[in-house]
C-alpha cells in the first residue's frame, strides 16, 4: 500500500497500509507454541491485524485502537525483548535482521503516556520479511508531533 494524500470519506488520509500489532505485554506473554509458529510467519506473534490509517487527528489501527496525537509520547524503531532480531529473521535465517541491513526488520514502537508500548509491523511481507516501517516512521512521527 502507499502513502496517500487527499480526501477519503471522513477526512484527509495521510498514510495507509496494513499492520500487525501487539503490546509489549502481549509479546512477552506469548506462549511457546505461538512463538514457535511465529518462526514460520511473524504475523502470528501479533494478535492485532488490519489496516492502519493516519489522519491529521487520528491513528486508526483497524478496529483494535484509535489514537489521537496526544496519546503517543514517542515513536521509535527498534527491537524489544518480545520481538528481537532472531524472531524477526524467522525461518528465513538472518535476512533481514543481521548484516548491513540488520534493522530492516525492526518494528515501530509507539510509547503511550500510561507506560505501555505498541509494537507495529507495517506492510509486512511474509516471504521476504520486509516491512514498510521506515516509510511509516516518518508519517507517524509527523502525526505524533502535531500535538506539540
Amino acid at each position: 500500500m502507499t502513502a496517500a494524500h487527499g480526501t477519503i470519506g471522513d477526512g484527509v488520509l495521510l498514510f495507509r497500509d496494513t499492520f500487525c500489532a501487539a503490546t509489549n505485554h502481549e509479546l512477552a506473554s506469548a506462549g511457546p507454541v505461538r512463538r514457535l509458529a511465529a518462526l514460520a510467519d511473524q504475523r502470528l506473534r501479533f494478535p492485532h491485524r488490519g489496516e492502519l490509517r493516519v489522519r491529521p487527528d487520528s491513528l486508526e489501527l483497524g478496529t483494535w485502537r484509535r489514537l489521537a496525537p496526544t496519546d503517543i509520547t514517542r515513536v521509535t524503531r527498534g527491537y524489544v525483548p518480545g520481538y528481537g532480531r532472531l524472531a524477526a529473521g524467522g525461518v528465513r535465517g538472518g535476512f533481514p535482521s543481521f548484516g548491513a541491513i540488520r534493522d530492516a526488520g525492526a518494528p515501530l514502537l509507539l510509547d503511550l503516556p500510561n507506560g505501555e508500548s505498541i509494537v507495529l509491523l507495517i506492510g509486512f511481507r511474509p516471504l521476504s520479511g520486509l516491512t514498510r516501517n521506515h516509510a511509516a516512521l516518518a508519517a507517524l512521527r509527523r502525526f505524533a508531533g502535531s500535538s506539540n
